[in-house]
């Protein structure tokens, strides 16, 4: 048995307190003559020795009781052995996790945290026997190979530790180091887990398999810094192409305690700075702002964000990427034959016009009885433009490809039928079609599109007007539309509407992928539309947008998760390169293409290109944004987080290096037994009560 508090032990000498008592009691009193005195004379031997034994017995409660107290105040514990069972001599194993997320190098009253979770690790050998061995592991970035270590070997392999900007792997990481000792020879075995007691850290131990062994949490303290990061970083349109500006939405928020001011966010595209914008933040307030970027070539091409002035500087940095997808292929299913309107059809001029300009999309034509499932999977949007009855063979087929992420367009005909469109429609739950307003070709105004949803993408930066400036645009007049009854359908909403409520262009979520519907075809029979300055941007920008399919726009990896990407690459030579070093990765056949698999435990923050010597894509990599919040549980928290498990908890924030090394000796290699001498001394105390009451010697 040990102590924690060994200083306490000199209260021990108070126990002799009582024994003084009874030894000053006990001097003879002087002999006086008196007449009665062979009265008490008489009194039995047998009487006086059981008063005797009376007083000794309350001496010793006495003594026994102050002793107890004592020992409380010193601490006791029992060595692992003692406490646990099994042989108190034989060697132990100490499996030691550290924490060596970024929030570990902010700095506190004993340093920066990663040293003192060092420093602790140290007490840890310290407080363990010469014969003890240890298993050394850390939470973030590459493994520390599992190997049986002994004292010189653990101090070695402790002084390469360092916060790492990587992955977060704690819940696996203890695991395994559980595995490993389950597997050792050794009789006692100890966890210890040395952290800053992050929230995304304890979180992550929530979901560990069950834990046989008992484990100890070391906190090694709380530390308030100020802290701005770039929280989320976005592009609100999917029209990626060439020439087409591109904006870039970053959102910037202060996760410290006190305001951020006279900080600063940038971003460079492709090497060159292409904006800044002064950051002043209260705590927990966020902003959001605005860059724009224009994409000069195909394919990846990477940038950086960045934040100055920022107190903690580790997580300042946040790289990007941006894919711009090859040119689009667009399938126009046009009538088999001609119809009125089709000398003058403003789609095949709209899409010409666009290819010869070297737009980002190229156009095959067929008719609806010539299409096949396996064409339609070669495409990337379709137009349906103009046909009188779709084939029924034509619903499932093209309702698949919306749903996995593509985008169809669907302009009626004059003369098309309203069940046959409506039986179409029921499948993506688009609504339907409940009547006809005007005449075809009667050039008479019906209605007017006077409403526009000015922040869908199809939109985005086509007009240029102040800010308040009442937005104005020629309104197109309409002759002759369908109309359509979208009550019951969701994910759903117009882009344009008539000035009678009726929807003109209406857009549908469907799966991944979107349906566009418009209540009017494209020649002049339907409205002026195709002559309005809007009609030729819109409807370029409509058929981009329902081609922009998620092989462009921002694409990344979260570290800390297993890498994974899927793309047309040649699966032989599929090659991984990573700050330059070459990665052969895990390839698989997917529905959607090759698809790469690598673990990539090792990887900081930067970028991997994933090549085959046909293609390369640039892909950013970056910390999971819970590492940033250093918001921290406290010990009554982490008793609620991980109830199901037997842990203890030191917080060693405040800790001298003795009162350290003592409460690890107890927490981590023995088990407190105050308890048992508390309830020692009430037991007594209740027994010198109980004797003084009923044993009545002097009767």
């Amino acid at each position: 048995m040990s102590f924690l508090n060994p200083i306490f032990l000199l209260a021990l000498a108070a126990a002799g307190i009582p024994l003084m008592i009874h030894l000053l009691n006990l001097r003879r009193p002087k002999k006086i003559e008196f007449s009665t005195l062979t009265f008490f004379q008489e009194l039995k031997k047998s009487t006086i020795r059981k008063i005797k034994i009376k007083r000794l017995l309350l001496l010793i409660m006495r003594m026994l009781a102050v002793a107890c107290l004592a020992v409380v105040l010193a601490r006791p514990f029992l060595p692992p052995g003692l406490s646990f069972g099994g042989d108190a001599q034989a060697p132990s194993v100490n499996a030691i996790l550290i924490d060596n997320s970024i929030s570990m190098s902010r700095v506190g009253s004993n340093g920066p945290l990663i040293d003192y979770a060092k420093e602790v690790a140290e007490n840890i050998s310290e407080a363990s026997r010469e014969n003890d061995r240890f298993i050394l592991q850390v939470t973030n970035g590459e493994a520390i190979y599992p190997a049986i270590l002994n004292h010189v070997n653990m101090s070695n392999t402790l002084k390469d530790i360092e916060a790492q900007p990587s992955g977060n792997y704690m819940g696996e990481r203890l695991q395994e180091m559980i595995r490993f000792m389950d597997e050792s020879p050794f009789q006692q075995k100890k966890i210890f887990i040395i952290t800053d007691a992050q929230r995304s850290q304890i979180q992550k131990l929530t979901k560990l398999e069950e834990v046989d062994s008992r484990f100890t949490i070391i906190d090694v303290g709380e530390v308030e810094v100020q802290n701005t990061v770039i929280a989320e970083v976005s592009i609100p349109s999917q029209m990626i192409g060439l020439g087409l500006p591109v904006q870039v939405n970053v959102k910037v928020e202060n996760q410290g305690s006190v305001p951020a001011i006279n900080q600063f966010v940038s971003l460079e595209y492709e090497g060159q700075p292409l904006g800044q914008y002064s950051v002043s933040l209260q705590p927990g307030e966020n902003q959001v702002f605005d860059f724009e970027v224009s994409p000069s070539a195909e394919g990846s091409s990477s940038g950086r964000i960045w934040i100055e002035g920022d107190e903690f500087i580790d997580d300042n940095d946040y790289l990007f990427s941006l894919e711009i997808p090859d040119r689009r292929r667009i399938l126009w299913i046009r009538p088999d034959v001609p119809i009125q309107s089709e000398n003058i059809s403003y789609t095949r001029l709209m899409l010409d016009v666009a290819s010869e300009n070297d737009a980002q999309f190229e156009y095959d034509e067929i008719d609806p009885g010539g299409v096949t499932g396996a064409e339609l999977s070669e495409y990337d949007a379709f137009i349906m433009d103009g046909v009188e009855q779709i084939p029924e063979f034509l619903f499932s087929e093209l309702q698949a490809e919306v749903q996995s992420g593509k985008g169809l367009l669907f302009f009626p005909s004059e003369n098309g039928s309203i069940q046959n469109y409506n039986d179409f429609l029921s499948g993506f739950n688009a609504g339907r079609w409940v009547g006809i307003s005007g005449d075809y070709a009667s050039f008479q105004s019906v209605a007017a599109a006077d409403e526009l949803l000015e922040e869908h993408p199809a939109f985005t930066g086509l007009f240029d007007r102040a800010e308040g400036e009442e937005l104005k645009f020629s309104r197109p007049s309409v002759y002759y539309y369908f109309r359509l009854d979208t009550r019951g359908s969701t994910n759903a909403f117009d882009l344009l509407r008539l000035n009678n409520g009726d929807a003109l262009i209406h857009e549908k979520k469907f799966g991944r992928g979107t349906l566009l519907i418009s209540a009017i075809g494209n020649d002049p029979g339907w409205s002026n539309f195709p002559i309005q300055e809007l009609y030729a941007p819109l409807y370029y920008r409509l058929t981009l947008y329902a081609a922009a399919s998620e092989e462009g726009g921002l694409i990344g990896h979260i570290l800390g998760n297993p890498f994974q990407t899927t793309g047309n690459y040649v699966m032989d030579d599929v090659e991984l390169q990573v700050d330059g070093q070459i990665i052969k990765p895990g390839v698989s056949v997917s529905g959607n293409g090759l698809q790469v698999n690598y673990d990539g435990k090792e990887w900081k923050t930067g970028f991997v290109e994933v090549r085959d010597g046909l293609r390369s894509t640039t892909i950013a990599m970056n910390l999971d944004r819970a590492e940033s919040d250093f918001s921290e549980f406290g010990e009554e928290e982490i008793d609620e987080q991980l109830n199901e498990f037997d842990f203890s908890y030191v917080d060693a924030g405040g800790l001298s290096d003795q009162e350290l090394l003592t409460t690890i000796q107890s927490t981590g290699f023995g088990r407190e037994i105050w308890q048992w001498f508390l309830m020692a001394g009430m037991f007594f105390l209740v027994a010198e009560s109980l004797i003084s009451s009923f044993y009545k010697a002097e009767n």
